[in-house]
């Protein structure tokens, strides 16, 4: 079974064609890095990745008419296994990424504050910059239960992962327009900017376009929820019923401690009858032995003259 994280990224990548050149930026600034030749690789896990990106490149070398042959522009032929996970290594050949870059005034030299800053300038921008970054180092650990009684706690974590500060800190600067407020801190070598607020994290997904994803964290959300006031109302009403199981043991110990002392005939009146009847009803809550007593007595009233038996077995 695919995780949630890989799950919303073949959602994303199921639908090929109108790509932007802002998905590529993001996914150059997140996953990609230069070979010796000057040519721009991205290492991913993602297999449906290779496709979608052919039909981009085609689609935008139609759109900007860019020059060459979509098979000289971008190979795929290589495979990777890392820790016994299998990567594949997309490369993009004469620049042309750096020139469709370019389409939307990016351009690569430039630190990525200013290069953010540009893209903020567009909302279709931002959503497939933000789509790219999900694809090329977006994480989750979220579990989505495949049964209807499954229980999963994994919690709501969703992450953004990168050797760069800068770009994960403009990054959250540009989701915050959006009510999104990941926090960013450092792991060994890395940075991570990261939300765990279930909300946020159904925020992120619905501004990179993953509805899909969103109704099947809504729907576990819903479900936690559910189960988690369940298990609420069953902790009280197990509560409750310990309270009771232990009050009642604690009367009927001080009742037989004064039967055997004094006799329960020598207590005042009105307590040999609340006495008589616990002994005569040993497990029954306090709600029930006012219906079988014959004195008129609210349930405080009750509980105070059991209080009061309790009290003269102790002293004796």
């Amino acid at each position: 079974m695919e995780s949630f994280s890989k799950t919303t990224k073949f959602e994303l990548l199921a639908d090929g064609g109108k790509v932007s050149p802002a998905f590529f930026f993001g996914l150059f600034v997140s996953a990609g890095s230069y070979d010796e030749e000057g040519n721009i690789e991205i290492l991913t896990d993602v297999l449906p990745l290779i496709e979608y990106c052919q039909k981009g490149l085609k689609f935008l070398n139609k759109k900007f008419e860019l020059e060459g042959n979509i098979d000289d522009l971008l190979q795929s032929n290589q495979t990777f296994k890392i820790n016994n996970k299998l990567f594949y290594k997309i490369t993009f050949k004469h620049n042309i990424l750096e020139k469709l870059f370019e389409k939307i005034n990016l351009n690569i030299e430039n630190n990525i504050e200013n290069n953010l800053l540009t893209l903020s300038n567009s909302l279709d921008n931002i959503k497939n910059f933000s789509k790219g970054m999900f694809i090329g180092c977006g994480t989750s650990s979220i579990r989505i239960s495949q049964k209807p009684n499954e229980k999963t706690s994994s919690g709501y974590h969703l992450e953004f992962s990168s050797k760069s500060l800068p770009l994960l800190r403009e990054f959250a600067h540009i989701l915050a327009q959006f009510d999104i407020m990941p926090k960013l801190i450092r792991r060994k070598n890395s940075y991570v900017l990261y939300m765990k607020d279930a909300q946020q994290v159904c925020n992120m997904l619905a501004l990179i376009g993953a509805n899909n994803s969103v109704l099947m964290l809504q729907n576990e959300i819903a479900k936690r929820d559910f189960r988690n006031k369940i298990n609420r109302q069953t902790n009280c009403l197990s509560g409750n019923i310990s309270k009771t199981v232990d009050a009642s043991i604690k009367q009927l110990n001080a009742i037989k401690k004064i039967d055997d002392k004094i006799g329960i005939s020598n207590l005042p009146p009105d307590l040999e009858e609340i006495a008589l009847l616990r002994l005569a009803n040993p497990e029954e809550p306090l709600a029930t032995l006012l219906k079988l007593s014959n004195i008129k007595l609210t349930k405080s009233g009750l509980n105070h003259r059991l209080r009061k038996i309790v009290s003269i077995a102790e002293k004796l």
